[in-house]
């Protein structure tokens, strides 16, 4: 390179340097610097790892303890069927209404399950890995293994009382929609007995009602994760690093 082109190009970059080091950094900024500084490498992939041992317990955690609180809530809503001819005598054996309520509830409960799922994957367990990222940088903001491994025990706490949070968001946003999900479904279901021919002549009436036991039960809940996220096998886990 010619000496008159490579003296202003170092003086160039001599000027950006000086000017970026000087710009002030965000703390998380700061921390995302520091890292790349030190070799993306061995950190990231021990925070990698550290992430997949939480998300990993906590999905299974979840999973268990959503099996009780669905089949609790499906309980929880009491769902009542009526059969009622437009004209005089129509209704007849055929029109078995014990048989469209049981029908009916299945569909719900098949609809509760479905939403519940939906939302522990979108409230909790979408944050699980960002949870323990931020906790990590916070306890150990060089990610090194020696002072990851010594704090094992807080970083679980710590994660778990994110979680917990989440937990709480879940169980609200479970309970507010509820009542409005339950007569969504029932209204689809009666619509798709309207299409049916052989009850053409009969008005199908649903009703639902969710039980005050709900709140025990969506509590129960909170207390198993909380209980069950602070978790001795994790804090080995991740002490054996």
């Amino acid at each position: 390179m010619r000496i008159s082109t490579f003296v202003p190009a170092i003086m160039a970059f001599t000027l950006f340097t000086a000017t970026t080091q000087a710009l002030p950094m965000a703390p998380h900024e700061a921390a995302a610097v520091a890292l790349l500084k030190r070799g993306s490498g061995s950190t990231s992939s021990l925070i990698d790892t550290v992430a997949s041992i939480f998300v990993k317990a906590h999905t299974k955690v979840l999973v268990d303890a959503c099996v009780d609180l669905t089949a609790n809530v499906c309980a929880d809503v009491d769902v009542k069927l009526n059969a009622k001819a437009k004209v005089l005598g129509l209704i007849d054996a055929e029109v078995d209404v014990k048989k469209l309520a049981l029908s009916a509830k299945a569909d719900v409960d098949a609809d509760i399950k479905a939403k519940i799922d939906i939302d522990v994957k979108a409230i909790v367990t979408a944050n699980i890995d960002a949870h323990v990222r931020a906790v990590v940088l916070k306890v150990c903001p060089k990610s090194d293994k020696a002072c990851i491994k010594k704090n094992a025990h807080a970083i679980v706490v710590q994660v778990a009382a994110l979680i917990n949070i989440d937990i709480k968001k879940l169980v609200v946003k479970i309970k507010a929609d509820l009542k409005a999900n339950v007569k969504v479904r029932l209204d689809l279901f009666i619509k798709k007995l309207d299409l049916n021919l052989l009850l053409a002549k009969v008005k199908v009436t649903a009703v639902a009602k969710v039980r005050a036991d709900i709140d025990v039960h969506l509590k129960a809940f909170v207390d198993v994760c909380a209980k069950l996220f602070v978790n001795a096998k994790i804090v080995a886990d991740i002490g054996a690093l």
